[in-house]
């Protein structure tokens, strides 16, 4: 009985280590979502930042931030600086409420003028009133060091209102961050990773006061749907992703990922690719510079973490056989 369950074990064992070229027993990644209606689209980042609004009907009227001066010679509590509250309301003595926004600032005089007057018989006229700063005030909260309300200028580069946060509360050079914005009424996100990358993005905003920022990191799905992103797998120091750079060469990418290990074996060179027609592999040796593929948004590059011979990969399938042997030959001593 002994023989043939031994020459059945080797049998299975050396099946296991067969390769396969029949067709797989499972769905693939391709047949699951070629022509798919199952597939969800993600809200997409605005990562054209000629998108982003701008607000220029708000030009020239009053916002949330902005500091007033008010005087009157007759009254001392009608003396002071007052400066409009978040949600748009300037709150004078004697309970004068007044919502600024969206008005001009001769609109918010009349109307400050109206809210005294039934104080005055006359004299009202004598009220002085007037505009000193124009800051837009601004909520930060999220991935920042010091959550709470900053006052900005109207063009200022959102990475000066992060720092007036403290400071990003994570790292740019590992990870992918996320600003999503609230601005009178309709919310969008920007990728941080995307914007500070190049100085020319630095006055694409345009605050009105009152905005939100809310800053999170991007996750998986909001990277590979909305993001341009390449992925670099095996045969570097830190594999990880990496912002899309037009015109880059693929050497840009292995750079970011810290440098490539020193026993890459260059002829086993990949960059897989989805397409129409689902996932494309494209084979490449990286000795052969003319040979490499131009990289393209969202592309996944698998380097050959280890170089092996011919000869090695005989000897690691004797080592599988032998070890499958001491296993059964222990099964049978038990």
């Amino acid at each position: 009985m002994r023989a043939p369950v031994i020459m059945l074990f080797i049998s299975l064992g050396l099946a296991s280590c067969a390769s396969r070229d029949d067709v797989p027993d499972y769905e693939t990644y391709n047949d699951k979502f070629e022509n798919s209606a199952e597939v969800k689209e993600v809200d997409k980042l605005i990562t054209d930042f000629n998108a982003v609004p701008q607000f220029d009907n708000l030009k020239g009227k009053m916002a949330p931030g902005f500091l007033f001066y008010l005087n009157h010679p007759s009254d001392e509590k009608l003396k002071g600086r007052f400066r409009v509250d978040f949600n748009g309301k300037l709150r004078l003595p004697y309970n004068v409420v007044i919502d600024v926004e969206g008005l001009t600032f001769s609109q918010v005089k009349d109307e400050v003028l109206k809210g005294y007057s039934k104080f005055f018989q006359r004299g009202v006229e004598n009220v002085k009133f007037s505009l000193l700063r124009k800051d837009y005030l601004v909520e930060v909260r999220g991935f920042v060091k010091n959550s709470g309300r900053y006052f900005v200028s109207r063009k200022e580069g959102i990475d000066k209102l992060i720092d007036k946060a403290g400071g990003l509360r994570g790292d740019l050079q590992n990870k992918f961050y996320k600003a999503s914005i609230k601005q009178q009424g309709s919310t969008y996100a920007i990728s941080l990773n995307q914007y500070f990358q190049d100085s020319k993005y630095s006055n694409i905003f345009s605050w009105t006061g009152g905005d939100k920022i809310f800053v999170t990191e991007l996750d998986e799905s909001e990277m590979t749907s909305s993001l341009p992103i390449v992925t670099v797998l095996g045969g570097v120091r830190t594999p990880g992703k990496a912002l899309y750079q037009e015109r880059a060469h693929l050497f840009y990418y292995i750079g970011k990922s810290g440098g490539a290990i020193d026993n890459l074996d260059y002829g086993e060179s990949y960059v897989i690719r989805t397409t129409k027609e689902g996932l494309k592999k494209i084979q490449f040796d990286l000795n052969d510079m003319i040979s490499i593929p131009a990289v393209a948004p969202n592309d996944i590059v698998l380097l050959q973490a280890e170089k092996r011979t011919t000869a090695d990969r005989v000897l690691g399938r004797l080592s599988q056989i032998a070890s499958i042997l001491t296993s059964i030959a222990l099964l049978l001593v038990i």
